[in-house]
């Protein structure tokens, strides 16, 4: 990991950003645990818009250990199950790292398709994002 990201979770993912996204009443946080292990999480934003879908998966993450046992398909059906009920639509957008051609599959696999392109700056660099959604 480069110095760059590194110093982007340290000072990104801390526990007072936890508690923040804990505390704010347009985001649900979901927490997938295995024996007592955080297998993963989702952070769903409500009223953050791309196009006509106002609901953003921020973050879905899996610890590769975890990987393969359905726990982010789970996240993701849960996050647009409250899509569902807070909208009366399942539908969902997220950006994904264009690099990340495992996410990508992932998503793909779960009827996302691209609807666009967003760039991340770190370190003073631009990296492509592809922008993903579902409308059914």
């Amino acid at each position: 990991m480069s110095d760059v990201i590194a110093q982007y979770v340290v000072t990104t993912f801390t526990p007072e950003r936890i508690v923040a996204l804990m505390n704010d009443p347009g985001v649900v946080l979901l927490v997938a645990e295995v024996a007592t292990n955080l297998a993963g999480y989702i952070v769903v934003r409500f009223n953050s818009y791309h196009a006509d879908i106002p609901i953003e998966i921020e973050t879905l993450y899996v610890q590769d250990s975890f990987a393969g046992r359905g726990i982010g398909s789970s996240l993701l059906t849960r996050a647009r199950e409250l899509a569902m009920d807070r909208t009366g639509d399942r539908a969902i957008w997220l950006i994904v790292n264009s690099q990340n051609e495992k996410a990508i599959s992932f998503y793909r696999s779960r009827g996302m398709t691209q609807d666009g392109v967003a760039y991340f700056e770190l370190g003073g660099i631009q990296h492509e994002n592809k922008v993903m959604v579902t409308r059914d």
